[in-house]
């Protein structure tokens, strides 16, 4: 005896129809939720790792103005007039490196410091906008006076 299995597949009936779908949309959404979490994560680690270098290039630049000013010549100390005199200090025989060179603002990408000038017109420190959600913050690194 031969018998067909025309209808051995199963055919959705009643409540049994769509659940794939719904299953496919909640899978979906905690999907969703949790690469949301895993942005704001990531997000805040990387603002974290911007502002860590950024304390450490702006400590680099108070640290150079610190030396330029040191190494002043005679009795009378003096800061730079720009950010490039500490690149190249011609004020010796010798050039004098107190800075690498004039690092970018991790936040902007740009060397976009806004310079701290002292009474007499001339660099003593510099200043760090940092773009964030609730507006503009402002970092300054100023030469510590002696």
């Amino acid at each position: 005896m031969v018998t067909t299995h025309l209808n051995s597949h199963r055919t959705c009936v009643g409540n049994d129809r769509g659940f794939t779908y719904l299953a496919l949309l909640i899978a979906i959404a905690i999907l969703g939720v949790g690469l949301t979490a895993a942005s704001e994560v990531w997000v805040t680690t990387a603002r974290h790792r911007k502002m860590v270098e950024l304390e450490w290039i702006g400590n680099q630049f108070a640290r150079a103005l610190g030396s330029y000013y040191a190494a002043s010549p005679g009795l009378v100390k003096t800061n730079p007039a720009t950010l490039e005199d500490l690149l190249e200090d011609r004020r010796y025989l010798t050039v004098r490196r107190h800075l690498r060179e004039v690092y970018l603002n991790p936040f902007t990408g740009k060397a976009d410091w806004e310079l701290v000038l002292g009474v007499d017109g001339k660099v003593r420190g510099v200043t760090a906008r940092i773009p964030g959600e609730g507006g503009t913050v402002v970092r300054e690194f100023v030469r510590a006076e002696l």
